[in-house]
């Protein structure tokens, strides 16, 4: 992301109460995969209902000379910044969150992570020179 426009950012309502920011060109994408997604019965109530999540709330957001940005009152609303928010950098969309709702997100998550991490690290190749007995608890 280091050659991109980082001051027109595609701000949108994300999971788990953060908001989804993408510069230009992965908005189009989103979009793009968004209008071309086929089902068998032409429009389904659940693509139909996830168009409308992501694509219904989308803000356009410029940063000033200060790369501060205006979130829209209804996304600010959606997720819960009042004030202090953090912005987390995940490849290639940002997730902004009120501070309060990243550390209640982790407080919940704290398990799953480690959970996930297992079964995603997990491979024929994963652990080589550990001995099996020290990876189960």
């Amino acid at each position: 992301m280091n050659d991109l426009n980082h001051e027109l950012w595609y701000v949108t309502r994300g999971y788990d109460g953060a908001l989804f920011m993408f510069h230009e060109e992965r908005w189009r994408e989103v979009v793009r995969t968004l209008e071309t997604l086929e089902t068998p019965s032409g429009l389904h109530p659940r693509l139909h209902d996830l168009r409308r999540f992501i694509l219904g709330s989308v803000a356009v957001v410029k940063s000033d000379n200060h790369n501060r940005f205006s979130i829209p009152a209804p996304l600010r609303q959606y997720a819960g910044i009042e004030r202090d928010a953090v912005i987390l950098g995940l490849g290639d969309h940002l997730e902004l969150w009120s501070a309060r709702g990243w550390t209640a997100f982790q407080e919940s998550q704290a398990e799953n992570f480690k959970r996930a991490a297992e079964e995603l690290f997990r491979s024929p190749r994963a652990g080589v020179g550990l001995p099996k007995e020290g990876l189960e608890s």
